[in-house]
């Protein structure tokens, strides 16, 4: 299914002293998956309301980070925030990751 993850991050400009805000997307696929009991349980995260989703970017090497917001139709569209990420990157630059998702 396709996703979009967002993140808004703020930059300060000295000349107006106002933020401005920045929006970055990253587009791809995911699916849901089991997610890992051990590591829920080290990040105290709840694995019956905050699913696991294996995401394969659409640009290699973008990769969601915690604090992103993502849509998640198998919940009836409702919006959820990044706990956790665990990239796979073999070579150092992500191809897909495993990410933890809840409200």
């Amino acid at each position: 299914m396709s996703l979009t993850f967002t993140r808004t991050t703020q930059s300060y400009d000295p000349e107006t002293g106002l933020n401005t805000p920045t929006v970055t997307t990253i587009t791809g696929s995911a699916i849901e998956v089991r997610g890992d009991p051990q590591r829920y349980r080290a990040l105290d995260l709840d694995l019956s309301s905050q699913p696991t989703l294996f995401f394969a970017p659409t640009t290699y090497g973008e990769t969601p980070q915690p604090g992103d917001v993502v849509v998640w139709p198998a919940t009836n569209g409702s919006t959820y925030t990044v706990k956790d990420v665990a990239r796979i990157a073999p070579d150092g630059v992500t191809i897909a990751a495993r990410i933890v998702i809840g409200k």
